[in-house]
């Protein structure tokens, strides 16, 4: 889909996002959220107010939420540029209005004074909530990432001086489509054609039992986890749904969003999920075997570009449209990186630095085999403790749950170890090429893998890991991935070329 002529655009987004600009934001505490939420605040002074949907507990008040967020890492260098924590204070965490509320909540959960105050003043929802888990069932999926855009969409509908919606969605939501050269645009789903018929299907008419026979036998047969699944099927019914909803929607979808790669910090980066908990296993020691090939290319995106992607694409959205625009953020298809390479960066930063304290073995190892080679890899690895627990012991089930945990974690690489997809980024370069300075990506350039990774890695130990780590240790990298200098962009990936790459595989 080319993009149309935008009564603002990426061009202008310094005068979209004015004085007057009021956001809504949900998510803010999630990894993407605290990284479009801070990008707002250090580059759009001008922006004075912020609305932040915070799902408060027994023990958390909602200041105390806003507290924890604002003791995160990613804001120090915002904070660097005020003398004093009280003019932070006054501002920066001032703009912020909190309201309490749960996306999986009716109206999500907002009280009837503060649902018309964001009525009132908002004038662009973001929507970053999302479950990110692959082993939420199929019921909590739905009511996270399908029915909670729906309950955002309709506040929206409310609000007087609406200019935009940004829905972030992930790339995987085209999961099926294994090999391909994907579009940034909405397929037909591999269910049918009529995506009410399966929501109202899974929401009325299914009881408990019957949804996760569904997940088991339908979903799970076509998409890796229900988290691609309930996205997927969100997207379809904004694009069943769109005109007569008549708001001006956009929908980003990132690819496996990972540290930052400049801003506010290289490296910066939080959670233990994804790409995270890949480095994170390996660098204990605790994994060294994974399901998948060597020359699978992944999609690794960094969460800065996401973030400024996202601010970007709010400039372009149209009610007017047939249907919403689509920005694909990932770099399959301009700057791809094989599993292998990633695993090389990966082991040759985790045995140069000094071992982190939560370490479990010397063994640092990023090794992957199909699914039948490490299954036996596997079995014969853990197969001879097995029987000699159970000649020992009469009751074996600790050691079932320690293996089935052994399992579980390789596993989740599985699917994106095994397949390649190759996500179009036409719309997101665009986007990209006319932004003003302050949301310029890069993208276009590609990444610079051998900094980047170094980066990555080094976020992982200092953010996760909560270790003190000296950036200037040398690593002693192969010298197959010492960088050659490239003169200009990338050649990008295209259908055919996608074609010729996984026939390779």
């Amino acid at each position: 889909m080319s993009p149309p002529q935008y009564k603002y655009g990426p061009a202008k987004a310094v005068e979209f996002y004015n004085k007057n600009t009021v956001i809504f934001l949900t998510g803010s505490t999630g990894f993407v959220g605290k990284a479009i939420l801070e990008k707002l605040l250090r580059s759009f002074p001008q922006i004075t107010k912020i609305y932040l949907l915070i799902r408060i507990s027994e023990d958390r008040t909602l200041q105390g939420r806003i507290e924890d967020l604002f003791s995160n890492s990613i804001f120090d260098v915002l904070k660097a540029q005020f003398s004093s924590a009280q003019e932070f204070q006054e501002k920066i965490v001032s703009k912020i209005v909190p309201v309490k509320g749960d996306i999986t909540v009716n109206h999500l959960g907002l009280s009837d004074k503060d649902m018309a105050m964001v009525q009132a003043d908002a004038t662009v929802f973001i929507n970053s909530a999302a479950s990110v888990s692959f082993d939420d069932s199929l019921d909590s999926a739905l009511e996270m990432n399908t029915k909670g855009p729906f309950r955002t969409f309709k506040i929206a509908k409310g609000c007087k001086n609406l200019a935009g919606i940004v829905h972030i969605s992930t790339c995987y939501v085209n999961t099926p489509m294994v090999g391909q050269h994907i579009d940034e645009v909405i397929y037909p789903h591999p269910f049918g054609d009529d995506p009410e018929a399966i929501y109202e299907m899974l929401t009325t008419k299914m009881s408990y039992e019957e949804i996760r026979d569904y997940e088991r036998s339908v979903v799970l047969k076509t998409y890796p986890n229900t988290y691609t699944f309930s996205k997927s099927l969100t997207e379809h019914l904004i694009k069943r749904r769109y005109k007569d909803m008549a708001l001006p929607i956009v929908i980003v979808r990132p690819s496996i969003v990972t540290a930052a790669c400049q801003e506010p910090v290289p490296g910066w980066v939080e959670g233990a999920t994804a790409a995270n908990k890949v480095i994170m296993s390996c660098a204990l020691g605790q994994v060294q075997e994974w399901i998948g090939y060597e020359t699978a290319k992944t999609d690794l995106i960094p969460v800065d570009i996401v973030a400024k992607t996202t601010l970007l694409s709010a400039t372009t959205a149209d009610r007017t449209l047939a249907e919403p625009l689509i920005y694909h953020v990932g770099t399959s298809c301009v700057s791809p990186i094989t599993w292998r390479v990633f695993g090389m960066y990966l082991t040759a930063y985790w045995r140069t630095v000094e071992r982190p304290r939560q370490w479990a073995s010397d063994d640092i190892r990023f090794e992957l085999y199909p699914t039948a080679e490490f299954k036996r890899r596997f079995d014969a690895r853990f197969g001879e403790q097995v029987r000699t627990f159970l000649a020992q012991h009469k009751d074996g089930e600790k050691l079932k749950v320690h293996i089935s945990k052994a399992m579980a974690v390789p596993m989740t690489l599985k699917t994106f170890g095994l397949y390649q997809w190759f996500f179009d980024v036409t719309n997101t370069l665009a986007l990209d090429d006319a932004a003003p300075t302050e949301l310029k990506s890069g993208l276009r350039r590609g990444i610079d893998w051998h900094r980047y990774m170094e980066d990555y890695n080094a976020g992982v130990h200092e953010f996760i890991l909560r270790e003190k780590v000296d950036r200037s240790t040398v690593i002693e990298y192969p010298t197959e991935l010492c960088p050659v200098p490239k003169e200009g962009s990338p050649k990008p990936i295209t259908a055919t070329t996608a074609m010729e790459i996984t026939a390779k595989l």
